[in-house]
Order: structure tokens, then sequence, then C-alpha cells
């Protein structure tokens, strides 16, 4: 059986997305022993972003079409799957919702395997995977950003511990390998980080930071001991902070940030070399 991590491979890995120009920035006190990355829009430069971007923006039916198509299905069942798949991703925030988990995540792979069994396909083993990659890769590729290799593998090298706090699904991590070239396992450590997917819900859910306050305090860290850095002001960094953790707002280009209704506020990091810089790097 094929495996769907196959499915990346059909796809070439674009050139980084170059970062704005940055001002100076203050070092951060205290200086971070920790620092846990967001993923869409700050390690990498989105098309649309998360599914909830996706769902918000209306994501066209093109993708769904050409994932009907290279994998034997007529055009209608595309059109079919495009309505099927955000339908089926707001019923479960709301019913989630009304169980007090808000927002919650999906799982995209279990969403695939009902759409797929609908139309009579093959819903088991590798397949739902396969048809969710192949259609996010379409819909939404990912550029990595300027200078965050080298960042990353020098933060780690200064000592400082490394993480993910992403709204996630299950290709996230395997997308994030192939694009920046890294292996994640041995830069990022598998105690920080915090997929959405695998918890259930997603940011700015109060349980997600609740949950990497009480993980860093374990690990004998005080949470102003660590960085959340992300391109979402609500989301990410005034998320991080309501729990005491620092935050700083990344502002690679105008298409990824998220400024919400705040606007620009608290120490913006514009490239990787200014967050080196206020680390004391």
């Amino acid at each position: 059986m094929q495996n769907w991590l196959s499915i990346l491979q059909e796809f070439p890995v674009p050139e980084p997305a170059v970062t704005v120009s940055g001002g100076d920035v203050p070092t951060l006190e205290p200086l971070p022993r920790v620092i846990l990355f967001d993923v869409y829009g700050t390690l990498v430069c989105p098309h649309l972003g998360d599914l909830d971007d996706q769902a918000q923006l209306a994501s066209s039916e093109d993708s769904f079409v050409a994932t009907a198509a290279r994998f034997g299905f007529a055009k209608d069942v595309g059109i079919d799957w495009h309505r099927w798949f955000f339908k089926a991703i707001a019923s479960e925030h709301k019913e989630l919702k009304e169980q007090g988990i808000s927002p919650a995540e999906v799982q995209v792979d279990q969403i695939w395997a009902d759409m797929i069994g609908r139309v009579g396909g093959n819903s088991t083993g590798n397949q739902p995977r396969m048809f969710a990659a192949y259609r996010e890769m379409l819909a939404n590729p990912v550029r990595a950003f300027s200078g965050a290799v080298e960042a990353l593998r020098k933060l780690k090298e200064g000592g400082v511990g490394l993480g993910i706090v992403s709204n996630s699904q299950f290709y996230t991590m395997p997308i994030l390998e192939r694009t920046l070239g890294i292996n994640p396992d041995e830069l990022f450590d598998p105690k920080l980080t915090f997929l959405s997917f695998r918890l259930g819900f997603s940011k700015p859910s109060p349980y997600f930071f609740r949950l990497v306050r009480t993980t860093v305090l374990h690990l004998g860290l005080r949470p102003e001991e660590v960085l959340v850095v992300g391109n979402d002001r609500e989301n990410d960094v005034l998320a991080a902070e309501a729990h005491g953790l620092q935050a700083v707002l990344f502002h690679g280009n105008d298409q990824s940030v998220r400024l919400g209704k705040g606007g620009l506020a608290g120490t913006v990091i514009a490239n990787y070399q200014t967050l080196l810089t206020a680390c004391g790097l």
C-alpha cells in the first residue's frame, strides 16, 4: 500500500519567502530558555492558512475537483467534496462548542474517509490521508521564511529549547520537514510540541496555552522564560500572554500577519535575524 507521504513528493519545494526589513527591537527580558513557534505564517508562509482560514475564505472548489481527478473520480464528486468538507468542519465546530470546546479541532483524515466512502471509494488504510495531503498541497502551498532554518539551528546551538504551538493537522510536520529541509525531531523537543489535531482543540482556546503553561511548569521552567513566536496577534500573542508566557508578533510579510482588531502592539519581529537579536544572539 502506498505511503501517504509519497504524495508530498509530487510537489516541488518552492523558494523561500522574503521577509520584511526590521528595525531595532529590545532584548527580551528575561531571555527565553525555550521558544515555541507557530507554523503557518511564522515558520512558513502559507498561500491561505490553516483550515479555519480556508473555511472563512470560502476556499475554491478547484482543489477538490483536482483531487478527485488525481484519484480517478469525476468532477461532480470533487464539487460535492468541496461542499461536504467545509460543512463537516462547521458542523463539528458547532456541536463541540455546545459541549464547551471552542474552538475545536477536526481530524481532517476522518472527514476525508467519510467523503470517500460516500462516493463508493476505498476509505481504508492510507487513502484518506493521501487525498487530504494532496488537496492541502494544491490549495495551500507553503514557503519557508528566509532565515528560519539558520535561526532555528543557531538557537539550538545556543542552548535554547525549541518547540511548536500550531493549529495543525497530521500533514503539518511532514510538510514543515520537506519545506524547511530539516529533521523536526532533531530541532524540536517532542515534550514542547503542541499540535491541535492531537489535542482536539485549537488556539486561541484557553485550554491550549493552559496546557503549555502546565507542561513548562512540570519541566521546571517559569512561564516567563518561555517565548511564543506567532503571526496572529489574538491566537498567538494575546492568548499566550494571558497565561504568563512571553510572546512576540512575527510580521514576516503583510500576507501572513494577522493583526486582528488591535493592530501592531508589543514587540514585533520582522525577520529571523531580528529574533536572534532580541534573544541576545
